[in-house]
């Protein structure tokens, strides 16, 4: 062998061996790429799926449900959340946006007249006024008012009986000044406003255990033949709450409640307050006037059915029933002067019509005549 061509031969065999080593290392790569391929779309087979199936989704809450004519609106909802919601006002729980409208509420509470439990209710209307035993103990009251709007619209019915007495004559001497409601010994007996028991007492010929009690209104209710108390003299209480037990006490022939409405001491009819009927009351005022202490001749027997409600005797003159005297319904900040100056009337005018002084402290929602 030519002793030149041996480099020759020598460099030609390592070309090939690296050649060799280059192919292998493609083919190498080419597998490693295979794998990795293989593996990509082994995940992409599982994750595309669960991407397409948590698209979907989203999108479902996301969007407004179709619905069709027939189905219930109070059970339809958009779900929100509160990011997309940030320029609005309102309150959010678990994605739902929920509106409160406080105004009513607002409204409700400025008419609502707010009152000291340890106050003595209605005190500016009965002079200060305040004993603890008979039922009528105005007598000597000055400066009564001639008219007065009782606020109505916490109404409780006393028991839910039904009536077995009217208000009305019994036989020639006698006259009945409230009216008799069923009850069976021991039924609960509740407070018809709020207001302060005035009375807690025991009279053998008369009422047998009963209670007076002086409300917020402006008028005091009487509860007779009661068999138990549960409360005491000078407890405040509210609409609804239970105050006795009816019974059979006293001048009484069976188990009734006996139940007056009064101002200033006297009776008043009660169903020109109430609706026996459907226990509620006829409105949500009552205009006290003389026309409300009037007695009739009917017999306490006669009793008043659903398909003749019972009428308050008016005369056909009555100035209060004709509209010829206003009332202002007092609200907060509302001042004797801002009134005057509202209605063109002087102060000591509004005072003199609502005998009050021009330092009475005047109460929301309460009504003061203005002519």
């Amino acid at each position: 062998m030519n002793p030149v061509s041996v480099p020759i031969i020598t460099r030609m065999m390592n070309c090939n061996y690296k050649n060799i080593q280059i192919l292998q290392r493609i083919n190498k790569i080419k597998s490693q790429v295979a794998m990795d391929s293989n593996h990509f779309f082994a995940k992409a087979r599982v994750l595309l799926p669960a991407t397409l199936m948590f698209v979907s989704l989203n999108a479902f809450t996301q969007s407004t449900p179709a619905t069709s004519d027939k189905s219930r609106p109070e059970i339809t909802a958009r779900q929100l959340h509160s990011s997309s919601l940030s320029d609005e006002v309102g309150l959010f729980a678990d994605g739902l946006k929920l509106k409160m409208d406080l105004s009513v509420l607002e409204e409700a509470e400025e008419r609502r007249e707010s009152f000291d439990p340890n106050e003595i209710p209605a005190d500016d209307i009965y002079g200060g006024m305040w004993v603890n035993q008979h039922v009528n103990v105005y007598g000597s009251l000055q400066n009564a008012p001639d008219t007065f709007i009782v606020d109505l619209e916490n109404f409780t019915m006393p028991v839910v009986g039904h009536m077995t007495s009217n208000f009305g004559r019994r036989g020639s001497r006698r006259y009945h000044y409230g009216i008799d409601l069923k009850a069976q010994t021991g039924d609960t007996v509740y407070a018809a406003f709020d207001g302060k028991i005035r009375v807690k007492q025991f009279e053998r010929r008369g009422y047998g255990y009963y209670l007076v009690v002086r409300h917020v209104n402006g008028l005091e209710t009487v509860y007779g033949h009661l068999s138990k108390f549960l409360v005491d003299e000078n407890d405040f209480v509210r609409s609804g709450q239970p105050i006795g037990l009816a019974g059979n006490t006293g001048r009484s022939f069976g188990s009734h409640l006996h139940f007056e409405t009064r101002f200033l001491g006297k009776p008043i009819n009660p169903n020109f307050i109430i609706d026996f009927q459907n226990k509620v009351t006829h409105r949500d005022e009552y205009l006290v006037t003389n026309s409300s202490y009037r007695k009739t001749s009917n017999s306490s027997k006669s009793i008043v059915s659903s398909s003749t409600p019972y009428k308050e005797p008016a005369a056909s003159t009555n100035k209060y029933v004709s509209g010829d005297v206003k009332y202002h319904r007092i609200k907060k900040g509302d001042t004797l002067g801002a009134i005057s100056r509202r209605y063109g009337v002087s102060v000591s005018q509004l005072c003199s019509m609502n005998n009050i002084s021009a330092k009475t402290v005047l109460r929301i929602g309460k009504s003061i005549r203005i002519s």
